[in-house]
Parts: structure tokens; C-alpha cells; sequence
């Protein structure tokens, strides 16, 4: 039997697949999504310390969002 790699990537740590020693290949994997996926486990964004108040913006220096506080704007009118 040939030697299979199998590589998933991903934010579940509860997901596998497993392959039977008497199969040769894999037809194909379904992994259904997760409703409750906070930003923090995503790959592009920096989520920690977050504050009342704050955002989340792309910088483009790091190549990821990142949190943000919004500035205030006083006085004016709209």
C-alpha cells in the first residue's frame, strides 16, 4: 500500500480524517462549517486585548486585521 499524507489545516481542533489500511485513496473529505467561530482562531486577524469601543481594520503593513481603537471626534456639526 502506498504511503498517504494528509494535511487539513484548519481552526477545529476536533477535525480528523481517517483512512482504513485497506483503502488506496480518498474520493473526496466534507468538513461542515462552524457557526460560532471567533475572530481570534482566524488566520489573518490579530484579535487580542480588544476594548469597548474598538474595531477591526486591515493593515496592510502586517498583512492582517488588527484591532483598532476609533478616533473621537469632538465638536462640529453633521
Amino acid at each position: 500500500m502506498p504511503n498517504l499524507n494528509v494535511t487539513i489545516q484548519t481552526v477545529v481542533p476536533s477535525t480528523s480524517v481517517t483512512i482504513k489500511p485497506n483503502k488506496t485513496s480518498v474520493s473526496g473529505v466534507t468538513i461542515a462549517p462552524q457557526s460560532s467561530v471567533s475572530l481570534g482562531n482566524l488566520t489573518n486577524v490579530d484579535a487580542t486585548n480588544p476594548n469597548d469601543g474598538e474595531t477591526i481594520v486591515y493593515d496592510a503593513a502586517q498583512g492582517q486585521y488588527v484591532v483598532k481603537a476609533i478616533p473621537t471626534i469632538v465638536g462640529g456639526s453633521f
